[in-house]
């Protein structure tokens, strides 16, 4: 039994060191582009334990030092985005790979009850999932959502559903005053009861994401 369980856990160990493929480069915005315009997707997600804000390392087949980083900004059920941080000049293409910078170690073996008649504890309260979450950005003193905005939450409530928890985190930071934050979130809110989404939180505290526009975040819980 014990054996099983170690295989298992060093498989699902193997399997996250699996590095992950971009499969598309999308270029935002007019030239030149910046490494900010350009939107990086891989060919994993949720299923490879991908979230919102994992930095991974990009390499070249046949290159020793790494072309840079990549910061995941969305995640799907098999599919991210993310965004370039650049180390050299020159950007990854489509079919360079992705590694994660940190990798979880092997989880740890169950201890095996001896005493197979003894009562098993009550129940304890289960942890919540972490969220999933999807990233937009405002232009700079705007409050209005753009139609790529709509487009993004249209595509994220058709691929989690609308049942569930869901929040919009605007942070506060020195440059946006209240008022515009407010609005903001007033904005993704009516965007989503647009979206069959009927309540929809605030939430603000300090967070920041890569970029050179206003972050905003949606985030829900099953």
């Amino acid at each position: 039994m014990r054996s099983l369980l170690l295989c298992l856990c060093v498989c699902g160990a193997l399997s996250a060191q699996a590095p992950l493929r971009i499969v598309a480069v999308e270029r935002k915005g007019l030239p030149p582009y910046e490494a900010a315009d350009r939107i990086y997707r891989l060919d994993g997600g949720l299923d490879r334990g991908l979230r919102v804000g994992h930095r991974l390392t990009v390499r070249r087949s046949g290159e020793p030092k790494p072309l840079g980083h990549l910061r995941v900004s969305e995640v799907r059920g098999a599919q991210a985005e993310a965004r370039f941080e650049p180390s050299e000049a020159g950007y990854p293409m489509k079919g360079d790979m992705a590694w994660r910078d940190e990798l979880a170690g092997l989880p740890a073996l169950p201890v095996v009850d001896s005493d197979p008649m003894r009562v098993p504890p009550p129940p304890g309260a289960v942890p919540e999932a972490p969220p999933r979450e999807g990233l937009l950005f405002f232009l700079p003193q705007r409050a209005d959502l753009s139609p790529a905005g709509l487009q993004k939450l249209r595509a994220w409530v058709a691929a989690w559903g609308a049942a569930g928890r869901w929040t919009v985190q605007v942070p506060a930071t020195k440059a946006l005053k209240p008022a515009l934050q407010k609005q903001r979130a007033e904005s993704l809110q009516a965007a989503l009861r647009s979206l069959g989404i009927e309540r929809a939180t605030m939430e603000g505290g300090p967070r920041t994401a890569d970029g050179k526009y206003d972050p905003a975040w949606i985030r829900h819980w099953d």
